[in-house]
């Protein structure tokens, strides 16, 4: 059964791809978390925040890994001078808020003569809430997706799950719902008529209660063979490919449950890693500056990359083979010029 996809489409997936379909993204997005971060690392080493250096810092990030990652991540607030330093090789996605924070003059229109190669969307979901809510989200994803369908863009989507009643999403108790919320998440974004075309998912389950990884003194709620169970269930029911977002998980931990995940039959076609990734490099360049930064991305931070990347050789998928392959994917072109 062939799959359509525009050709704008797949040709922007595959400049955010690696040769072998693998999507290994460096997400410098999320400027209100990331600036809390720096502020809070530029006050404990006693000097004065300023924007700027949330600037100069992304700017050098993506000069420095960009060569080490098949896309970059950023928004158009702080991130257009990492823009112009990434390497020529490395895509790009820029974060398209759904939120008043999203800049008046941007559009996925503009978008498309800036260069990008794709968008990407966050949005705070719990597929058991009330209906009311659920909808309005939903609408406006469907929005979302059919301007970037027109746009000949490909749209990513980072659902973050919650729910209403416990709202500590590191306690034992939010782990035991994590899976069906994850899950139920996937089964309603996979859908035809939101046009996404990756989804960026948390992993199902929390691996700091689970069997072989918690803590001694830690609740375990799953064990491996079921946390195994449903990392391959979740990955079963999308009809989409799917990255694993990096979450609030250490790099470490982050990179076992990606290999974990692998070993379990996940079929996830990459990863999208945020600010924990680089978490000791805004230490580092808070405290000594460029200088510091440099010294920390030579060793540190070019080691997590290349850690990350060994484990994706082995384990990720191509985007494409969830649709069967690249010869089950019918190309048309988009009629629609902008």
């Amino acid at each position: 059964m062939t799959t359509k996809l525009s050709r704008g489409k797949f040709e922007n997936l595959q400049k955010l791809a690696d040769d072998e379909g693998t999507i290994n993204i460096l997400g410098l997005g999320e400027q209100t978390k990331f600036q809390a971060m720096m502020k809070t690392a530029e006050e404990s080493a006693g000097h004065q925040f300023e924007v700027d250096q949330c600037i100069e810092f992304k700017q050098i990030l993506s000069e420095f890994l960009s060569p080490n990652v098949s896309g970059v991540l950023l928004d158009p607030t702080l991130g257009t001078k990492a823009m112009q330093s990434r390497s020529k090789d490395t895509g790009l996605i820029t974060v398209y808020e759904l939120s008043d924070q999203t800049p008046d003059h941007l559009s996925l229109n503009r978008l498309v003569h800036a260069k990008t190669n794709g968008v990407k969307v966050r949005v705070v979901y719990n597929p058991h809430t009330d209906e009311q809510t659920t909808d309005q989200k939903l609408a406006l994803l469907e929005r979302v997706g059919a301007e970037a369908l027109a746009a000949d863009l490909p749209l990513f989507v980072e659902p973050v799950v919650y729910d209403d009643q416990v709202s500590d999403k590191s306690s034992a108790e939010f782990a035991k719902l994590q899976p069906d919320l994850v899950i139920d998440t996937i089964k309603e974004l996979t859908k035809e008529r939101y046009h996404i075309d990756i989804l960026q998912i948390e992993t199902p389950i929390n691996f700091a209660y689970t069997e072989g990884f918690a803590e001694s003194n830690a609740t375990v709620v799953y064990s491996q063979r079921e946390a195994a169970k449903l990392l391959k269930e979740a990955s079963d029911t999308t009809t989409r490919p799917f990255i694993f977002q990096t979450g609030d998980n250490s790099v470490e931990t982050f990179q076992t449950a990606v290999k974990f995940a692998g070993k379990a039959g996940a079929k996830f076609s990459g990863v999208m890693t945020d600010y924990s990734l680089v978490q000791d490099g805004i230490t580092a360049y808070a405290t000594e500056g460029e200088k510091g930064l440099h010294q920390w991305l030579e060793t540190t931070g070019n080691k997590n990359l290349t850690d990350l990347n060994d484990i994706l050789e082995n384990y990720a998928t191509p985007w494409y083979d969830r649709f069967g392959g690249q010869k089950d994917l019918e190309l048309f072109d988009n009629p629609i010029k902008l």
